[in-house]
């Protein structure tokens, strides 16, 4: 099956970026250093092509009703321009899909992660019985911009030539960019603020022009994944899916504990009432004499405590970190855990991620 490539690859090709298949798409990996590139995503800004990340449009009027009867959060409420994030659970209570939901008047955005597209119709579809709902995969038709890091706003402000103060999470206005009509939307990644620039792929090589001329670098996969364990930033298919609850994996800030049942509702409220969450997911940085694969185990006085499920090795010197789940009773900022065999070398917890905050939704 022939790779996926955005409306950008031949203007990235052009650069003599690097390429490599991931998610089913040929990404640019590197255009200029991975160090560089880091650098700017962690002290200025960047601007990445995201274009492989899931778009859906869902049309109809029944839309958030629906969207708000099957995930966490409360989303029945939003209004033309404002968003939330939102997980879609299983009746087990585990992760199907994080996504954002993104009210743009004439239909619904929905932003879901890299190649869980199908996944995500295949849901609603399952329990749309009478409802006015249909949902299309926009993501070919469509281009995505990420402009990431501390003064990613201050950037996107400058090129598109207004202000986003008043703008919050996953909130959405359009503006002109290049002479053309760009939707912005507010997706922190973490911590650390970002802007989806979604446009159409005619909009595509003007808009990264411009924002190149506007003094934004580009960067590639490697430097956003470095920066995603740096800033502890769960993915899809490494700490999201149908292995984990969203209260393991530090999600508890997208549910929604006061509007009513959901698909998986009983489960996860269950869990959180009781305490019976029986591990978490803990960001890691390794000695720097270990050695370290995805899958590995981590040991604690003797006993298997947990998997590494994400790892890289930071640019610049940074070392080398990575993400696990760990049994609760040893996920504590601080502790040292050691890798089992073959690996070896040691890990220290250096936090617990909360991606939307430690507070629950009330």
């Amino acid at each position: 099956m022939a790779l996926r490539r955005s409306a950008l690859h031949p203007v990235a090709a052009a650069t003599g970026a690097a390429f490599q298949e991931r998610h089913g798409w040929d990404l640019a990996t590197v255009y200029s250093t991975v160090e560089e590139e880091y650098l700017a995503l962690t002290t200025a800004a960047g601007v990445h092509d995201a274009s492989y990340t899931g778009r859906l449009r869902a049309i109809g009027a029944d839309g958030l009703d629906l969207l708000n009867r099957l995930s966490t959060n409360k989303v029945l409420d939003l209004q033309p321009g404002q968003g939330a994030p939102t997980i879609l659970t299983t009746a087990r209570g585990r992760i199907l899909d994080l996504i954002g939901v993104v009210n743009v008047d004439d239909y619904i955005l929905l932003i879901t992660s890299p190649g869980a597209q199908q996944l995500v119709i295949d849901w609603l579809d399952k329990y749309t019985i009478m409802e006015d709902l249909v949902v299309e995969d926009i993501t070919e038709e469509t281009t995505m911009l990420s402009v990431l890091g501390p003064a990613s706003q201050v950037a996107v402000e400058s090129a598109a030539g207004i202000l986003l103060t008043e703008l919050p999470p996953y909130h959405s206005l359009t503006a002109e960019m290049a002479g053309h009509q760009v939707r912005i939307v507010n997706r922190p990644f973490g911590e650390l603020p970002s802007f989806d620039l979604l446009m159409g792929p005619d909009a595509a090589a003007g808009v990264w022009e411009h924002l190149s001329a506007s003094g934004i670098p580009p960067v590639g996969e490697e430097a956003l994944e470095a920066v995603r364990l740096s800033y502890a930033v769960p993915a899809y298919g490494h700490e999201l899916g149908e292995a984990y609850n969203p209260l393991e994996a530090g999600l508890i800030g997208s549910i929604d504990f006061a509007k009513g049942c959901y698909i998986g509702q009983e489960v996860i409220a269950r869990l959180d009432t009781y305490q019976k969450i029986q591990k978490h997911l803990v960001r890691l940085e390794f000695s720097a004499d270990a050695t370290v694969s995805e899958g590995d185990t981590l040991n604690d006085d003797g006993h298997d405590v947990g998997k590494v499920t994400s790892v890289t090795k930071l640019p610049n010197g940074l070392g080398l970190v990575g993400m696990a789940y760990v049994r609760k009773a040893s996920a504590s900022p601080g502790n040292v855990l050691e890798l089992g065999d073959p690996s070896s070398g040691q890990a220290e917890i250096t936090a617990l991620p909360h991606l939307f905050g430690p507070d629950k939704i009330s």
